[in-house]
C-alpha cells in the first residue's frame, strides 16, 4: 500500500503526514525485494559496477566505496555477483537503496534463502542504519532471526493487523 500497489479496503495511508493518494514521496522511500539483485545473478557485472551505476543514476556524487563500506562488501567491490552468497547479494541491494538516501526503507523477506548467521548479521546492519535515524520496515517470516533488532512488529493475519509488545514477540517465537 505504501508503494502504491495495492489501494486500502478501508481508510488512508498516511507518509510522513501526509496522504499519500495526494503527495508522492517517492524520493522519501527506498524498496529492496526479496530477489533485488538475485534477478543479476548471472549478469557478468561486479558489486562495484551496480553501486556506481546506482549511483550515476540517482546524480549522487559520492564514491561507491561509501556504500560498500556500510554493508561491509568493500573486500567484495571487485568480484561478479555471480560469486557471491545470497546474504552478500542482499547487501548489495541494501547499499544500492541507501544511495536513495531515504528515510524510510522497505524490505520484503530480506533474508529469504539465506543462512542463519548471515540473516543475523543482515538484521544488525538493518539496526545500524535505523540508528542514523531512518525507518526500517520489514515484511519476514524470520521473526526468530530478527526479534533481537525489533523495535516494533505488526502481526498481520485474516487481512487485519495489531501491534505486538516485545514480550508478545518472545511468546510467538517460542511457539
Amino acid at each position: 500500500m505504501i508503494l502504491h500497489n495495492l489501494k486500502p479496503l478501508s481508510g488512508k495511508i498516511k507518509i510522513f503526514g501526509d496522504d499519500i493518494d495526494q503527495k508522492n514521496h517517492y524520493q522519501d522511500i527506498a524498496y529492496v525485494s526479496q530477489s533485488s539483485v538475485q534477478n543479476y545473478r548471472n549478469f557478468p557485472t561486479t558489486v562495484i559496477e551496480v553501486i556506481y551505476n546506482h549511483l550515476k543514476f540517482l546524480k549522487v556524487k559520492e564514491p561507491p566505496e561509501k556504500y560498500l563500506d556500510l554493508v561491509g562488501l568493500t573486500e567484495h567491490q571487485n568480484k561478479v555477483l555471480s560469486e557471491l552468497s545470497g546474504g552478500q547479494l542482499q547487501r548489495v541491494a541494501l547499499a544500492a537503496a541507501m544511495i536513495k538516501n531515504a528515510s524510510l526503507i522497505l524490505l520484503d523477506e530480506p533474508t529469504t534463502g539465506i543462512d542463519k548467521k548471515f540473516s543475523r548479521e543482515f538484521f544488525g546492519f538493518l539496526q545500524e542504519i535505523a540508528s542514523s535515524g531512518k525507518t526500517i520496515v520489514i515484511v519476514t517470516h524470520a521473526l526468530d532471526d530478527a526479534i533481537d533488532f525489533i523495535d516494533y512488529a505488526i502481526e498481520i493475519r485474516n487481512a487485519s493487523g495489531h501491534i505486538l509488545s516485545r514480550s508478545d514477540l518472545q511468546q510467538l517465537v517460542v511457539k
